[in-house]
């Protein structure tokens, strides 16, 4: 007997938070058979992992627009000839285009943005406020054609309650899952570099690196991390900064760092497929972000059992506490360069990281989110969730 096949519905296949977090828990089904769509021309970094993996991918190649009933039709014919069940999007345009479907299936949207909250509004123009609230005002009106939602965090439930009328009857809640790395190779990762000169033959410093992975987009945090950054140069001249990932704001990112003067000290790598690697290596993982959905990035830096300074966002909390990490005050250039310091001199790494760890592996693990998913598509499709 065949398996039900669910479509996915994307944008495109560029490296980011959801597009390989669906390639992780899809590869793992045993009772769904997933077949992904992507609407639009633009880069497909994961196509290779999704055809390794076995998942077909269907590449429509329009061009960007929100022309969404006209898309609706394309993906209508897809539907039919795969004999989709349960259409599943995400991110804006690909949720609009699935809420304007003719076929008699079941419409899954994914929450995983933070997106009407007051501090991203506070960080527009009025020009970009006012496209933002015609965006929130749409998904308010359309929102009654999604059977199901499955939010990355209880935070985007509750905020989008609020902000566009989020029934939460029709919600679950399911984290975004990781795999567990494998922990040795990182040990001795780690026990190469220590027998490195990496002192400071006049400070006797030990140096550092300091990681920070996320997309280059402004709500990061990035220029926040790059002033803190400065300030600890001056101590530690020979500690080196890490960004991993790209993005619209990496020349503005590249002005900031020329304007302070830190080039010789930061490295931004783009694109990194393997984040793992960079993981073994770093001595310490940053993430300053203003808002998320639920931060993957921070996740692997619990799997990896990194010491992590955090920014004090509500998303952040759901997966750990003070006693895991140490916060610091978001957008707080001078309490993210503090907590630097203070994580320096800290002596209880060794349990919060351990602690961070075993939160992890039992919330997030990708294992146990991939059947959490599965369960989710068995009682939506037994009426057991309501409409």
């Amino acid at each position: 007997m065949s398996k039900p096949t669910i479509l996915y519905l994307l944008d495109t296949l560029q490296t980011g938070g959801a597009e390989k977090s669906l390639l992780e828990i899809t590869s793992r089904f045993r009772e769904f058979r997933p077949v992904f769509v992507t609407l639009f021309n633009g880069k497909h970094d994961l196509w290779d992992e999704y055809v390794a993996a076995g998942i077909k991918v269907i590449r429509l190649g329009l061009p960007v627009s929100n022309r969404f009933a006209e898309m609706a039709k394309r993906v209508d014919q897809v539907v039919q000839e795969e004999g989709a069940v349960i259409v599943h999007s995400s991110i804006f345009r690909s949720d609009m285009v699935a809420r304007r479907l003719k076929s008699k299936v079941k419409i899954v949207n994914s929450l995983v943005n933070n997106s009407y909250r007051k501090r991203r509004y506070d960080g527009l123009k009025l020009k970009g406020k006012l496209a933002l609230f015609g965006v929130q005002i749409l998904d308010r009106l359309t929102l009654g054609k999604v059977d199901l939602m499955i939010a990355n965090s209880q935070v985007l439930v509750d905020s989008h309650r609020k902000t566009i009328g989020l029934d939460p009857n029709k919600t679950v809640v399911i984290h975004r899952g990781r795999p567990i790395p494998n922990l040795e190779s990182r040990l001795e990762t780690r026990a190469e570099d220590a027998s490195r000169n990496l002192v400071n033959r006049k400070s006797k410093i030990v140096n550092r690196t300091w990681l920070c992975v996320g997309r280059l987009i402004e709500r990061k945090g990035h220029k926040d991390l790059l002033p803190a950054f400065a300030e600890l140069l001056k101590t530690r001249p020979n500690d080196r900064l890490i960004l991993a990932g790209d993005g619209d704001y990496r020349k503005e990112l590249e002005k900031i760092i020329e304007r302070i003067e830190i080039g010789s000290s930061v490295e931004l790598l783009g694109t990194v497929k393997n984040v793992s690697d960079l993981l073994r290596k770093a001595d310490f993982f940053v993430f300053p972000t203003y808002f998320e959905g639920l931060p993957g990035a921070l996740i692997e830096g619990m799997m990896a059992k990194v010491p992590i300074i955090c920014s004090d966002i509500p998303e952040n909390k759901e997966c750990v506490d003070d006693t895991m990490v140490l916060f610091h005050r978001v957008g707080d250039q001078a309490d993210l360069f503090a907590q630097m310091q203070n994580a320096l001199s800290l002596g209880d790494w060794h349990t919060r990281t351990q602690r961070a760890y075993d939160f992890a592996a039992e919330h997030f693990e990708i294992g146990k989110i991939a059947a959490q998913y599965e369960q989710t598509y068995n009682s939506l499709l037994a009426n057991r969730v309501q409409k």
